[in-house]
């Protein structure tokens, strides 16, 4: 398949780190969080808003709001949809479980970050509810004011970064006005449980040195786009080495970089996937040189953001990389079968093989990558 497309610090120290930090999420996931909780988290997140306990109608606007709804299994309220929604899964397993109704619904705007619906439109549908992400409170106010539509304003953290407890949260406040209370702490056990589960694999791990680049922000990226305090890595006990550079956020950077710090073993976000290979195709010698490269030791994960951030993907991505990094602790693991376990978890129904078949050529998977050839080996479906 061609074209599918400050040192590392003390052992001990990391492992504190790691514990602490597995501790932290999961307390975030048992305990609910407060909206003013939410707010500290999330300096951009709106005031609450009064919302309907019991909507019938509702639209998604902006990044990450449909998805929300579809882990809550709460599409059968939907009343509209967003342009950019239509465009076929794109590395977002969510859109598999809208069904026909992507293109049955009135579309009421292209979508996107901070982008509101066209107003007259949204009128014509007469939702009770708008739930919305990356909206500012300045439009959100004005959209109350004109359309008469209460909005709740939800968030996963900073855009492109996932922050589990501002999500859970989120979770939680729109599972109270639709009566999916029970499905939202369903969920957030499942990935409370998963995540003690892979905490328990590698608790003593010495963390391995290792760097993710392809992490998709406003369209593909290349292997300069990484992001410091990754969760996925962290959730596998890695070493990453763009947390050397900063705490957290996205950060592109120089190639040289990269070079000097000669990871054993490098990621590719699968939403990059294609870039990279455009880098390889122009340049075939670029990356050469990493030892990374050389032991065939360069994998492709599953797209990390898309339209926001998939956390199942998060989630699964961070087995995948613990696996890689410490294969001794993950004797026969099939990481497709671990990804359809989550998917379940998720969405009711395993996930893999239909993203990767209708993927449009660009979505390989879990997958080990030449870059020096540019070709791309999937994973088989079953495993191995």
């Amino acid at each position: 398949m061609r074209g599918v497309g400050k040192q590392a610090v003390g052992c001990d120290r990391c492992r504190r780190a790691l514990l602490g930090a597995v501790a932290l999420l999961s307390l975030s996931l048992v305990l609910p969080l407060t909206a003013s909780a939410a707010n500290a988290a999330d300096p951009s997140a709106a005031p609450e808003s009064s919302v309907n306990r019991s909507p019938s109608q509702w639209v998604a606007l902006g990044p990450g709001a449909l998805r929300l709804l579809v882990y809550l299994h709460a599409t059968d309220g939907l009343c509209a949809i967003e342009a950019m929604e239509q465009r076929g899964p794109s590395g977002r397993p969510y859109t598999f479980m809208l069904g026909d109704l992507s293109e049955q619904l009135p579309v009421i705007g292209p979508g996107g970050v901070g982008r509101l619906p066209d107003l007259e439109r949204l009128l014509m549908v007469e939702p009770d509810l708008a739930v919305s992400v990356t909206l500012d409170e300045q439009q959100v106010r004005m959209l109350k004011q004109r359309a008469g539509i209460p909005v709740l304003l939800l968030s996963y953290g900073d855009i492109g970064e996932l922050q589990l407890p501002v999500f859970a949260d989120s979770l939680r406040r729109l599972a109270e006005p639709l009566g999916r209370q029970a499905r939202a702490e369903a969920l957030l056990s499942a990935i409370d449980v998963s995540l003690a589960e892979l905490a328990m694999r590698v608790v003593d791990v010495e963390p391995a040195p290792t760097y993710i680049g392809g992490i998709s922000l406003k369209g593909q990226q290349g292997l300069a786009s990484t992001q410091a305090g990754h969760l996925p890595m962290r959730w596998a006990g890695a070493d990453n080495l763009a947390d050397q550079i900063a705490e957290t956020g996205h950060r592109f950077i120089d190639l040289e970089q990269l070079l000097a710090w000669n990871p054993p073993v490098l990621f590719i976000d699968g939403g990059g996937l294609p870039a990279v290979l455009k880098e390889v195709a122009i340049n075939p010698g670029l990356f050469a040189s990493l030892d990374a490269v050389q032991r065939g030791q360069v994998f492709a994960t599953l797209p990390f953001n898309s339209y926001n951030t998939n956390v199942e993907h998060a989630l699964i991505n961070a087995w995948f990389i613990a696996s890689r990094l410490y294969p001794d602790r993950f004797p026969g693991f099939d990481p497709v079968a671990k990804a359809d376990v989550i998917y379940r978890d998720f969405y009711g129904e395993p996930m893999y093989a239909r993203l990767r078949a209708e993927g449009e050529g660009s979505q390989p998977g879990f997958a080990r990558v030449d870059l020096i050839t540019g070709e791309v080996y999937p994973l088989p479906v079953d495993g191995g």
